[in-house]
């Protein structure tokens, strides 16, 4: 996990910021380390982020079109998913919007599961 970290301070600063609001907002959840980025994991990976410098960009994908400025980069994956990047440059920035668009990308499997029953 450190190595994410190494010559980051205000990378590592944001990054713990976020983690402990999706804790706080989100409940219980797992944190996997890979090589390119850290994953924030429920029963799937629903946000990944990538420590920066100076900034962490977060991604995670809705079923839903996000038209808004926050959004650094939009994907369409295929029809229904839609992958979105949004980079924290200062704590301010880990707001409730995006607790909101986060908790949609960890439950957006759910509702899938429910409406498949």
């Amino acid at each position: 996990m450190e190595q994410h970290f190494e010559r980051k301070p205000v990378g590592k600063k944001l990054y713990e910021k976020l983690k402990a609001q999706m804790e706080h907002d989100l409940g219980q959840l797992r944190v996997e380390s890979l090589e390119c980025c850290i994953h924030f994991v429920s029963t799937f990976t629903f946000a990944a982020v990538k420590i920066l410098k100076d900034k962490v960009r977060v991604d995670f994908s809705l079923a839903r079109q996000l038209a808004h400025p926050r959004v650094s980069r939009a994907v369409k994956m295929s029809s229904h998913r839609y992958l979105y990047f949004v980079e924290i440059t200062k704590e301010e920035d880990i707001d409730q919007e995006l607790m909101e668009w986060i908790r949609e990308a960890r439950d957006k499997k759910k509702k899938h599961v429910i409406s498949n029953e």
